[in-house]
């Protein structure tokens, strides 16, 4: 994010991740998406990876990364809620109360890291919020789908729709990112993205939407935060505070009390 702008980013990354589902995606020997399959997988794309993309990468170059953490919580708030509204879940107090509780952890390590910048872009924690919702609306939707149909297939047409309709978007800023002077070392970053965090993230969510409620799915976005501080201690080198660890237990808590007795709708 240092080296990219937020677009040029968000575009390569969906660029090269549709590039790499086709290869994943060749040996599937699932039948081809039906047209009306075809009209629903638009309509993911557009929330998974086109609003999600652009919206997170602009925003987070906005604000700051604390917010940006906070404002993730959100989440899992908003699965439920459309889960619940569109009948595909039933609102129970084990799911709501462990959903709140892995929330408070996540909120907790957090503020024990700090808030400086909260107030650095309100346009910033907008495309956040913005970027959550659409996220969650894309796992309470898709998930139907993905219980029938191939993750590699439909997850290959999704980057494959975001890589078209996102380009039109991005133009500008691709055709004044400064490509020469984009170093090696920020290339091969790009490249663990797009295999890890974003395919690889991709393909087990859609797997984890076969077997779990979207809601719980969502829950797990709130190790995130924690999941980010350890990995700055082992790499970054920066130390754990013993409040990290009591969110940690919150968290850990919360999803495991949340996803008891699940039923999937």
């Amino acid at each position: 994010m240092g080296v990219f702008s937020p677009l040029s980013f968000a575009y390569t990354r969906v660029l090269g991740s549709a590039l790499l589902m086709q290869l994943v995606v060749r040996g599937d020997r699932s039948e081809p998406l039906s047209r009306e399959d075809s009209k629903r997988v638009f309509g993911y794309a557009i929330l998974g990876v086109v609003i999600n993309q652009t919206f997170f990468l602009g925003g987070l170059s906005l604000t700051s990364a604390h917010v940006a953490a906070i404002l993730i919580t959100t989440i899992p708030v908003f699965a439920l809620g459309a889960a619940i509204v569109l009948g595909r879940e039933v609102p129970t107090a084990a799911k709501i109360g462990g959903i709140a509780l892995a929330a408070a952890g996540a909120l907790l390590v957090v503020a024990g890291e700090g808030f400086e910048g909260a107030g650095k872009s309100w346009i910033g924690d907008l495309l956040i919020v913005c970027n959550s919702l659409s996220y969650a609306l894309y796992l309470v939707q898709s998930k139907p789908a993905m219980a029938r149909l191939s993750a590699r297939r439909v997850i290959a047409r999704m980057f494959a729709i975001g890589a078209i309709v996102m380009l039109p978007i991005c133009a500008w800023s691709l055709a004044h990112e400064k490509w020469s002077a984009i170093p090696f070392r920020a290339w091969l970053a790009l490249a663990t993205v797009i295999v890890g965090p974003t395919v690889g993230a991709y393909l087990l969510n859609a797997w984890a939407l076969r077997h779990a409620d979207s809601s719980l799915v969502a829950a797990y976005s709130y190790l995130q935060p924690v999941i980010a501080v350890v990995l700055a201690a082992i790499f970054l080198r920066e130390e754990i505070r013993p409040i990290a660890l009591v969110a940690a237990a919150m968290i850990f808590t919360g999803v495991y009390v949340s996803g008891r007795r699940s039923t999937i709708v």
